[in-house]
């Protein structure tokens, strides 16, 4: 795999160590601006600096809902909410399972047969009920179950309608048809899902800036040197919220320095890949046909309509294999995104490039179902982002500005979603 770095070198930081007077706060002066060649003597009076579109993510599920009056977008993003407690919750539940697959091979002789199950989680026989006629789909005979004989072991009679006992062979899939009850028989046993409790926290973003009032006051190229930090370090707060948004990890601890709460939220990545989500580890050149396998799953639940929020690598590959397939609208509602659409027989998707998904992450795909209501931009009740101004001390002679978001990525529905990963470009 190639080294898909940005290619620049990362420019000079000046790191802070508190908002003291000393010089370890990193507040910018103006022998910065002149390291920077930046105090007006004789040059081009513009900034040029290196931005791409780095939080689409977060984009779409803040704006997407809004409306252009033609000079701004009014309204409310529908992925977009407020909590009341720094944890949020949400329940899930699904429809109970009808496939497994056979475990152990069995034969044509045994009947009643006892039958181990697997691939319906660690409970795989539980999903059935007694009375269920199931179906072995290779060798299409059918069998009512007649007893729940352990957690992966069911008792079937065999050879349930006219296909004949024939043997079956581990890996073998097996799925319920609907069942079959005596007349005059009783209700039949309860077998019912529990719901799922889902929750996840708001985590608290910060980015600040100063500036002396030297600093302030002095004439620059490119205007102030205070509005300018503010508009850098705005999608800068941006770029921090979108990363915690895919890479962040759920958790909740006591701060060692403050004594207090520090909670991060969890993303994406942590969601599908401990959920039920599909994940295909492509582990090397993508084709067609690997990708048409890839959909074919990945297309199983939710809407046939999904975003792909994609790698560099993935990016090439699918640029190979849909050529003149993909077509591209940039307006109103994409809100300045580029999306490319493509439409396949398991459904539209909607491609995005993640300028964030380098280095191994640029083999990444996250195909995930934006239609429903899976995610949502979670802030804590009078905690989305806003600038705090001059929040220096009152004796020192800069002004200090802070950005501050508490929010969180409600998350729900995993097997909507799925990953691709290990495209070498």
């Amino acid at each position: 795999m190639s080294n898909i770095y940005p290619f620049y070198t990362e420019n000079t930081h000046d790191q802070g160590n508190g908002l003291t007077t000393s010089a370890a706060n990193a507040a910018r002066d103006t022998a910065i601006s002149k390291a920077e060649g930046r105090l007006v003597v004789d040059a081009l009076d513009k900034i040029f600096l290196l931005e791409a579109n780095k939080h689409p993510l977060t984009t779409l599920l803040t704006n997407v809902g809004k409306t252009l009056d033609g000079k701004s977008y009014k309204g409310a993003g529908i992925m977009k909410s407020s909590c009341t407690q720094s944890e949020f919750t949400c329940f899930e539940d699904v429809y109970g399972g009808r496939y497994a697959k056979v475990a152990v091979a069995y034969d044509a002789a045994t009947d009643p047969l006892t039958m181990t199950v697997t691939g319906a989680g660690s409970s795989s026989a539980y999903i059935f009920t007694v009375g269920d006629i199931i179906k072995n789909g290779r060798t299409g005979e059918n069998m009512r179950v007649t007893a729940i004989a352990g957690a992966n072991t069911i008792t079937v009679s065999r050879a349930w309608g006219t296909t004949p006992i024939t043997a079956g062979v581990s890996g073998d899939g097996i799925f319920i048809v609907g069942n079959v009850n005596a007349e005059g028989s009783g209700a039949r046993n309860v077998n019912a899902t529990r719901v799922n409790k889902v929750t996840n926290y708001t985590q608290i973003f910060k980015k600040t800036v100063a500036v002396t009032g030297t600093e302030n006051a002095s004439k620059l190229y490119g205007g102030k040197d205070l509005p300018y930090q503010r508009a850098k370090m705005a999608v800068e707060h941006a770029m921090d919220i979108e990363r915690a948004f895919w890479f962040g990890e759920k958790k909740e601890t006591t701060d060692a320095t403050t004594g207090k709460p520090v909670r991060s939220t969890g993303g994406i990545l942590e969601f599908l890949t401990s959920g039920n989500s599909y994940v295909h580890n492509q582990n090397g050149v993508l084709t067609a046909p690997d990708f048409n396998s890839y959909l074919r799953e990945a297309f199983t639940y939710g809407s046939d309509r999904k975003v792909l929020f994609a790698g560099g690598n993935l990016i090439q590959a699918i640029n190979e294999i849909s050529r003149g397939q993909l077509t591209t609208n940039v307006g109103d509602t994409t809100y300045g995104l580029k999306i490319s659409n493509w439409m396949t027989p398991f459904g539209e998707i909607r491609v995005v490039h993640n300028p964030l998904f380098i280095g191994e992450y640029a083999t990444y795909g996250f195909l995930l179902d934006l239609d429903g209501e899976s995610f949502q931009y979670k802030y804590l009740d009078g905690r989305d982002t806003k600038l705090e101004m001059n929040i220096q001390a009152n004796d020192a002679d800069l002004e200090a500005d802070q950005y501050i978001t508490e929010c969180g990525l409600f998350r729900a529905q995993a097997p909507r979603h799925s990953i691709i990963k290990g495209v070498v470009a």
